[in-house]
């Protein structure tokens, strides 16, 4: 039988898309018992669970606790970045990655999200294939310690260096150890271009996406956005050169881009059997009339976010 259960990314609580504090891990468990939700994802830096400020008892205490509240550690975010020249910063990466993994050993966290190359532009200094290479290389040593640890990485179809859920499978393969699995988010198929929201064989193409990835994939991501009128970038010289660049924003999960290929999506689920977490994340500032919202209207969204998920689970 299916069994997809909703977490919630705490980097929605981090404080770093509103207008108001962070708040703890103990708040956040205790909100998502009371919304209904099944598990939460913990942010692997501060404000929340970065692993040098979290000591044994710590430790112990964020089980208990989330298991008193029925709440599942779902996976642990961790925020590396293998890429560039400068190999002490590598070196560095390897070292959280390595102090991660421990906290999710400890935790009882089967998954550890990672990223190849971090979240920004790699350094151009070096060429595409040598980011490429040295991205691997890190992974390859980070699985060998998961491996040893009991815990899986689940590499993100986020770019840089990951441009597309190709390069997710052909990293993986290209690592070639069983610690190293997927985690394919929808959100980043659409700004990918890997599929098109109003395609007449959109749900074609996610069923040939998620079969491709579905012996690989152990965590998704959910989240909502919409493409803003494109922002002018002038060009240095003057002669008036322009170029137009997409803006994207943050939106009302099942409002944007998200919302016209969910059905769809869930279906594609339901039909490789993934048996799984859907992790519902705020990971970029929302604007509600040109203001950044505040504590209240994201509270909101995170409680509505899990009734919407779980209602068109049920739906499809």
């Amino acid at each position: 039988m299916l069994n997809l259960k909703i977490s919630l990314h705490t980097v929605s609580y981090s404080g770093f898309f509103y207008r108001g504090e962070p708040l703890s891990i103990k708040d956040i468990i205790l909100r998502l018992s009371d919304f209904g939700y099944d598990g939460v994802e913990l942010m692997a830096k501060r404000p929340h669970a970065n692993p040098v400020d979290l000591d044994e008892k710590s430790r112990k205490e964020l089980r208990e606790l989330a298991e008193s509240h029925s709440i599942e550690l779902a996976n642990l975010a961790a925020y590396n970045d293998f890429s560039g020249p400068d190999q002490f910063k590598r070196e560095l990466n390897l070292l959280y990655i390595n102090k991660v993994l421990e906290l999710a050993r400890d935790l009882d966290i089967p998954t550890v999200r990672v990223f190849a190359a971090g979240m920004k532009d790699v350094d151009p200094t070096l060429p595409y294939w040598k980011q490429w290479e040295l991205c691997r290389e890190g992974l390859c040593e980070a699985a060998k310690w998961a491996e040893e640890y009991g815990v899986t990485l689940a590499l993100q179809n986020h770019p840089p260096i990951i441009e597309s859920f190709k390069d997710t499978i052909e990293m993986i393969e290209e690592v070639g150890n069983d610690a190293l699995k997927a985690c394919i988010d929808p959100e980043l198929l659409l700004w990918s271009g890997d599929i098109d929201p109003y395609s007449e064989n959109l749900e074609e193409k996610l069923l040939e996406i998620y079969n491709e990835c579905k012996g690989l994939l152990v965590f998704v991501h959910v989240g909502d956005s919409i493409v803003r009128p494109r922002k002018t970038l002038w060009l240095p010289g003057g002669g008036g050169s322009k170029l137009k660049a997409e803006r994207v924003e943050r939106t009302v999960l099942g409002e944007g881009t998200f919302g016209i290929i969910a059905e769809s999506f869930i279906k594609t689920l339901k039909r490789i059997n993934y048996n799984g977490f859907l992790s519902y994340e705020i990971c970029s500032p929302r604007y509600v009339k040109h203001t950044l919202i505040d504590f209240e209207t994201l509270d909101r969204e995170v409680s509505r976010g899990v009734k919407y998920l779980k209602d068109l689970i049920s739906k499809v």
